[in-house]
């Protein structure tokens, strides 16, 4: 299914917030389940969450109770009409036992039940994953279908620099082409399912570390399929050039820490000079180590003096290390990353990632027509390489 324009939603007709609720929170089950796979439907049908299509499509000003919604967009007010907190607040008389009663009571808002839970995450967790997907990728795009046909750049190192142009003179240009070959994407997540006697005996907070785990598990398989991506190619490209370490450090094998740190920037400055600088570095947990220590604090002789390098301080998980000849480098850990080897690459210009629309709707709506209470997190991901040349895969170890 194509997805429709946002444009179009935009000029729709906006729902206030008890509109929303007349048709969710209707006395006949039927009827609520029915508008609410309706709802569903109308979500996927322009790629949106529920979370952002209600955003968009709900306008609190059209209440006729404008102060109570006051300062809240539309998912925020359907919410509240709907008597969906996701804490509790006792000053306010804010119960989160109110939402599960409503969950069970009219099937319809089953609809924005995972997003509910996420939200209970966010105001109860810090959500941070050591590895994510969103430090290896250029951009995450929403494309109709399973498949893309891959595009790919025809320049050449002389296309790649910038000239003046006189006037009247032709501009050098640079061919973005497609090709037959397409980018298959898989599905990656899981859920929980609880009963409604469950529901009815225990507050939705107690999924909050199961959520948080399925949160997690799927965004390491995300970094995961990346990774592979990016040393082995993507059908299209090939695997990542393999550039020895001990190149650059005299032909001696050496591992990195603060002794070779010079090693190290004689690679990125021959990187830069091929024009293809280097800001981000993928590397499994050991290496990581490596790479700490390259920014350790060492004494001199006379123990009072840090080296350079040092007065950076050991860096922080998915730090930015700034001071390293003249270059931010940031790194990004991937435990698929196999031992002694860097995945060096310019982040912007690499690898980028496809997410199909719609891939969740099934799930959706079984949430809302069974008996129970769903909290599914999936998505149809795939990864390709825009401009390959932009990483290469640096072996210490050799």
């Amino acid at each position: 299914m194509a997805i429709r324009p946002l444009s179009d939603l935009i000029k729709k007709d906006k729902l206030s917030p008890e509109q929303v609720k007349a048709q969710l929170a209707t006395d006949s089950n039927h009827e609520s389940t029915d508008n609410g796979l309706k709802l569903v439907r109308e979500a996927q049908s322009y790629g949106l969450s529920m979370r952002d299509y209600l955003t968009l499509a709900v306008a609190p000003d059209k209440s006729e109770n404008r102060a109570l919604y006051a300062g809240l967009n539309g998912y925020e007010a359907t919410k509240l009409a709907l008597n969906l907190p996701h804490a509790n607040d006792f000053e306010r008389g804010v119960f989160l036992q109110a939402a599960s009663n409503t969950f069970q009571t009219y099937a319809g808002t089953r609809a924005l039940f995972p997003e509910i839970v996420d939200d209970m995450l966010k105001a109860k967790t810090r959500l941070e994953v050591v590895e994510n997907i969103a430090s290896l990728v250029s951009q995450s795009r929403t494309i109709d279908g399973s498949e893309m046909i891959t595009t790919y750049m025809e320049d050449d190192a002389d296309q790649r620099k910038t000239y003046t142009v006189s006037e009247l003179g032709r501009v050098p240009m640079r061919s973005v082409r497609t090709t037959q070959n397409t980018v298959g994407l898989g599905k990656r997540g899981s859920g929980i399912e609880i009963s409604y006697e469950f529901a009815r005996r225990a507050s939705l907070d107690i999924l909050t570390p199961f959520a948080a785990r399925i949160l997690r598990d799927a965004e390491l398989s995300k970094v995961s399929a990346a990774t592979h991506i990016l040393i082995n190619g993507d059908g299209v490209n090939a695997a990542a050039t393999t550039i020895n370490f001990s190149t650059f450090a005299g032909g001696v094998q050496t591992e990195i820490n603060a002794t070779n740190y010079k090693a190290l920037s004689k690679f990125l400055m021959q990187r830069a000079k091929d024009g293809y600088p280097v800001d981000t570095l993928v590397c499994n947990y050991d290496m990581y180590v490596d790479l700490m220590f390259l920014y350790a604090p060492t004494i001199s002789g006379n123990g009072s003096i840090p080296t350079a390098m040092g007065q950076q301080g050991a860096p922080v998980i998915n730090t930015n290390m700034n001071g390293l000849v003249g270059l931010n480098l940031n790194i990004s850990l991937s435990s698929a990353v196999p031992a002694g080897k860097i995945i060096c690459m310019a982040k912007n210009e690499c690898i980028e990632e496809l997410i199909e629309a719609n891939s969740n709707i099934s799930e959706s709506e079984r949430s809302i027509i069974d008996q129970s209470i769903k909290y599914v997190k999936t998505e149809t991901t795939g990864y390709k390489l825009a401009i390959p040349e932009a990483r290469v895969v640096l072996d210490v170890l050799a």
